[in-house]
């Protein structure tokens, strides 16, 4: 063999190193340059510091100060968002439950894991149970239904076990006019009478796929229709204060979910939160403490500004996406790279891209890519609403049953402006974290990123009644032109692309778990916010407990499942769970046991079956155990598929022991549900 032939592969395998490097930069740079044209520049694409994020000022251009964010206001709104304490608004009159009392918040709906959304096609608060659980791959399952641990208080439950039924969705008013006609829409028409209302029956659900929290700030209307920011005067408007989109829609969603007018009272009983509305709010605490008057301070109005302050700072900073556009050439794989390109190449004209850039331009992707405003929410408001062609989201139906009219249908933005040429129209939403979504568009119906795409790709629609409308959108049936096939007509790699960037270019786990070196705040309570002995001393004198809420209660909700769900607490099912033991194999100083567990109750075992093993000899380990419970005790964790062990189930385990030769392996168990350690 050649000596130098070693040489000579080292220093081959360098130079293509070398090239592969140079031709990754050189493609950053074309494709960086790209799209500077497209967008009319790159700071376009870029997500602001959070001082310059969009915040409502005066006719002078300056910030109001009513609306400023300072770190005291987002701190107090985010604790408010995610504590079960506000949901007290409970109406029996309306069919509300006094059992569902404060136990829900808005992090019932909007989860960091899945993306501040739901996560599952049906998102449920009050009435609601169950948060998620994590499988045996360590992935997070979005996991919340009806309540089964009501009595039955309708005809039909919406899953098998629950008992907890919805009358209508959460947004859905029901008058009656002077002749008792009965009426759609949000106001009072006088001089009529609420006779039904999604706001106050037995489980807060939405009838249309929960939105991202991530770009809230970047926003003239916000919800899927656009009801929020409409101005008053619009006739499906609801906007007293003629606030901005961000303003009113905390406002809507007080009224919404339970919480409008009872939240005041008990948030004033907590003297973390006094404190913290004082150090929020210190010219409204000075007039509180002038009048007298603790309502001056702690009243809806300071509750919805200061949740809005922290709606506003939920951002994505760390993505591939920002690290490529702020110089980082090896931010995106080539995949990656080839993904934005086809997003920001016209499909029109023979150009061969995607397309997706003229709906989905600016630092959150959710305008159009002309819409510039020096606000940052943009100017364009109707040019952000399209109909693709859906079908409804499935709790639509609920709606067509009250009213007795099987061809019911969401009317999206018409439903808001009443007028025709805005029917089946939806809003462009943020393409931000979709990886985590679970599921997508208005209806819920997509729970994969690249089905998402391909539906584009065919340009067919899913409703024929919606596809027969004038307003169906020809951005997405007809993208390359007229007299051209339907779709975009991507190759299936092509398709991949796209939905490689979309998933993992625009991802950034910092807003799931906390990264102390990301710019990315996380979305969820982080472990610094609420070890208040560490990090808040002076809420920790007012009596706050570690790893709770201000008020107390649990992060998210209060229900029994999301307890469980939690790790706070667990569920003794020994007497529900039968066991059979076979010995699988024996040794002088081993021991294999397999055990079938068979769920004999007629109700369902939740989250993660933990067996404790009890009554072992000192001289016996449980080899294969996944930690002791705080007695001592070994315990595995089995992780139940889907969740839940059915009636009638059986799941096996095997067991590992490890003993002193001639020792007997004996031993029963004590069987609990739930997550975290026991």
């Amino acid at each position: 063999m050649n000596p130098n032939s070693s040489t000579l592969r080292v220093l081959a395998a360098s130079l293509m190193s070398a090239a592969a490097a140079f031709a990754q930069e050189n493609n950053s740079v074309q494709l960086r340059q790209f799209l500077d044209q497209q967008a009319g520049g790159l700071n376009k694409l870029m997500v602001p510091a959070e001082s310059a994020l969009p915040v409502p000022r005066l006719t002078n251009g300056n910030v109001d100060p009513r609306f400023r964010i300072t770190e005291a206001r987002r701190f107090l709104g985010k604790m408010l968002f995610f504590d079960p304490i506000r949901t007290a608004r409970i109406r029996p009159e309306f069919g509300g439950v006094p059992a569902t009392r404060q136990t829900a918040s808005c992090g019932s709906c909007h989860l960091g894991e899945a993306a501040s959304r739901a996560g599952t096609l049906l998102n449920f608060a009050a009435g609601g149970e169950g948060r998620g659980y994590t499988d045996a791959a360590g992935t997070f399952v979005p996991r919340r239904r009806t309540r089964s641990d009501l009595p039955v208080i309708r005809s039909m439950p919406l899953f098998p076990g629950d008992t907890m039924v919805d009358e209508l969705p959460t947004l859905t008013d029901i008058f009656e006019l002077a002749k008792g006609t009965p009426a759609r829409g949000r106001k009072l028409p006088p001089p009529g009478n609420l006779l039904r209302t999604g706001r106050l029956d037995a489980v807060d659900s939405v009838a249309r796929n929960a939105p991202s929290v991530i770009g809230f700030a970047f926003n003239n209307r916000l919800l899927q229709g656009g009801f929020a920011g409409e101005p008053d005067s619009s006739p499906g408007g609801l906007n007293p204060f003629d606030t901005t989109a961000g303003d009113n829609v905390a406002l809507l969603l007080l009224d919404a979910h339970r919480m409008l007018e009872a939240q005041s009272a008990e948030l004033q009983k907590v003297p973390a939160y006094r404190k913290l509305f004082r150090d929020a709010f210190p010219e409204e605490a000075a007039q509180s403490d002038s009048a007298g008057d603790v309502n001056v301070l702690i009243n809806d109005d300071t509750v919805l500004r200061a949740t809005a302050a922290f709606m506003r700072t939920v951002v994505t900073r760390n993505t591939p996406w920002d690290r490529f556009l702020a110089g980082d050439n090896n931010a995106l794989t080539p995949a990656q790279q080839r993904g934005a390109r086809l997003f920001f190449t016209p499909a029109a004209n023979g150009a061969g891209g995607a397309g997706c850039y003229s709906c989905h331009s600016g630092p959150m992707l959710n305008k159009q890519y002309n819409d510039s405003d020096v606000t940052g929410v943009g100017q364009f408001v109707e040019e952000n609403f399209f109909n693709l062609g859906l079908r409804d989201h499935p709790l639509q139906a609920l709606n067509a049953a009250v009213r007795k009219d099987p061809r019911f249908r969401d009317d999206g933005r018409r439903e808001v402006t009443f007028r025709d040429d805005d029917a089946f129209e939806f809003r462009t939403l943020t393409l931000r974290q979709l990886k985590d979504g679970g599921v997508f568009l208005h209806n819920g119906s997509f729970s994969k990123v690249r089905d998402v795409v391909q539906y584009f790709n065919a340009g067919v629609a899913q409703d024929e009644e919606a596809a027969a409308a004038s307003t169906f959108t020809a951005r997405f049936s007809y993208p390359r032109g007229s007299g051209m096939p339907r779709g975009l007509g991507l190759s299936a790699a092509q398709v991949d692309d796209v939905a490689d960037f979309l998933e993992n270019a625009l991802y950034d786990p910092a807003f799931v778990r906390f990264d102390p070196n990301s710019p990315t705040r996380t979305f969820e309570p982080t472990v610094q916010d609420l070890t208040y002995s560490a990090y808040r001393p002076d809420l920790a004198a007012l009596g706050t407990v570690d790893g709770r809420m201000p008020s107390g209660l649990p992060r998210s909700n209060n229900d029994a499942l999301s307890r469980r769900d939690m790790g706070i607490e667990f569920q003794d099912v020994t007497g529900h769970v039968g066991y059979a033991i076979s010995t699988a194999s024996r040794g002088i100083d081993r021991q294999q046991d397999a055990v079938r567990f068979t769920n004999n109750s007629s109700s369902m075992v939740d989250t993660h079956l933990i067996v404790v093993v009890r009554g072992l000899a000192d001289q016996v380990q449980l080899e294969n155990a996944s930690g002791v419970t705080a007695t001592g005790e070994p315990y595995i964790r089995v992780f139940v598929p889907g969740g839940v062990l059915m009636p009638g189930q059986t799941i096996e385990q095997t067991l590992r022991f490890r003993r002193e030769p001639g020792t007997p392996v004996g031993y029963f168990f004590r069987l609990l549900s739930g997550q975290g350690n026991p």
